[in-house]
């Protein structure tokens, strides 16, 4: 701020101006400030109410989803043996099933070498599994135990099969250490075979690369020659639904029954379970109730930015807002309506046990509503996700104002707007006040030069006057 100290007034300008300056600001930059503050709380509110009625949107629209009324449950009768889930491609059904062996990776072993370090030969190893093949190059400069087993493991190409290696008593107090090829997945179609060739000229007899040379497939045009040893075979799951055998090479199954996977666990022959796959009305019922939840959600929320409390006389920050008003209307309005014709059951929320209290408020009746899903599940479904359904229109109904470059969006949007304009009133205030302060400084400036100007010539003027009065006396007395 200027600061002139008014000597020659005498006058506090810096007080004078201030106050001036103020009358003339004040009010209307806290009129400004105050309705600024006002649509920020707008801007707020409707991002509250947004996120509530996304909410109430995602749980309709749930609801307008024909498949979320045709989850299944599946259980079995001891998961010791066998677990199991199911999609809403299942269909209600018991079965007996019977899990006679499980599914197991093939394990090969070398003969015995003198330790991870001995040199085994060079050449190239083939391997195959699951119908595909990866080859492994081993020449002079990796050619030991540990140097195959890396070049196994590491190979990019690598179909699955994993190299590791043991070290065993050799009987005689010493060890032996020998290379273990294990198949990554199990069953049959994913057994090992190992073909070499040797750079010593002879892929087969056991010395050198051909150490590793395992082929027992029909297909084979040599004499089969197993230089590994199989420890563990490559073996499909076997297992029985209702007396019906089904071989897997995994011990999950898919598409036994359609919709269902069986994991298997245990295996043991003439030992039964049962499965049971039934409607999920639980699943439903607690979808039905996530979407009352969220209705009533919107309620309290918009009740307390609409409503007056005539006590404190405070109002809700969107009371009268035209884009509220319409949204309540709207929603309320497709929640009572009823599906038209004759064919369902169910024609609207009150057949289900589901109604409004004295608060606005959605109840549920839950042995109503379990009553319904249980004996007409497929017409609760077209309630609420067919074509006229309830949740459908609610849906496209909400999608209206949640999307990009929806109703909220918008509305925001110009909310935003005007705090824009606002803020550009209060620089062109502030750029006004700014001005008017240096015009009064400048007027109360003059003003101060010319009362000191006006002082000096009445100081002077008196002290003319008293010399003329003091000769006048001198005069007189002579």
């Amino acid at each position: 701020m200027i600061s002139v100290p008014g000597i020659g007034s005498g006058l506090d300008i810096n007080a004078i101006v201030e106050g001036l300056v103020s009358a003339e600001s004040d009010a209307k930059t806290q009129l400004l400030a105050s309705r600024r503050s006002d649509i920020q709380s707008e801007i707020s509110a409707f991002g509250n109410l947004k996120s509530v009625v996304d909410t109430l949107r995602s749980s309709a629209a749930k609801l307008a989803n024909a498949n979320t009324f045709t989850a299944y449950t599946a259980t079995s009768s001891d998961t010791s043996y066998v677990t199991v889930s199911s999609n809403n491609s299942a269909a209600a059904g018991i079965y007996d099933i019977e899990v006679r062996a499980l599914a197991e990776s093939q394990k090969l072993m070398t003969a015995g070498f003198a330790d991870a370090d001995t040199n085994v030969g060079t050449g190239t190893i083939s391997i195959t599994t699951g119908g595909e093949s990866f080859n492994v190059l081993i020449d002079s400069e990796n050619q030991t135990l540990t140097d195959i087993r890396n070049a196994i493991n590491n190979a990019e190409d690598n179909t699955g099969v994993s190299a590791t290696l043991l070290t065993v008593d050799d009987g005689a107090g010493g060890t032996l250490t020998k290379l273990i090829l294990t198949a990554d997945q199990t069953g049959t179609e994913n057994a090992i075979t190992v073909n070499v060739t040797d750079d010593d000229g002879n892929h087969t007899d056991g010395n050198g690369l051909s150490v590793f040379y395992y082929d027992t497939s029909d297909d084979n045009p040599t004499p089969v020659l197993e230089q590994m040893t199989e420890i563990n075979p490559a073996v499909d799951a076997e297992l029985y639904i209702d007396n019906q055998r089904i071989l897997s090479s995994s011990n999950t199954v898919n598409g036994a029954l359609e919709g269902v996977t069986l994991n298997l666990s245990k295996a043991e022959t003439g030992v039964t379970n049962t499965l049971t796959i039934a409607p999920n009305n639980n699943a439903v019922k607690s979808n039905i109730q996530s979407f009352v939840t969220s209705y009533n959600n919107f309620i309290s929320l918009t009740n307390s930015l609409t409503d007056f409390n005539v006590e404190t006389g405070v109002a809700g920050i969107l009371i009268g807002d035209a884009t509220v008003r319409a949204l309540s209307n709207g929603i309320r309005v497709n929640l009572s309506s009823s599906l038209p014709g004759n064919n369902n059951e169910f024609k609207n929320l009150v057949d289900l046990g589901i109604t409004t209290n004295a608060n606005g408020l959605l109840e549920i009746d839950s042995s109503k509503l379990d009553s319904a899903l249980s004996s007409s599940s497929n017409e609760v479904a077209a309630l609420f996700s067919s074509e006229n359904g309830i949740a459908t229109k609610l849906n496209n109904f909400l999608n209206e104002y949640v999307r990009a470059d929806g109703i909220f969006e918008n509305k925001t949007d110009g909310l935003n707007e005007t705090v824009d304009d606002i803020n550009e009133d209060l620089e062109s205030l502030a750029l006004s006040m700014q001005a008017l302060e240096e015009r009064l400084f400048a007027q109360f400036t003059t003003l101060d030069i010319i009362m000191t100007q006006l002082n000096s010539t009445s100081s002077f003027l008196t002290q003319q006057f008293e010399q003329i009065s003091n000769i006048t006396q001198i005069n007189n007395r002579r």
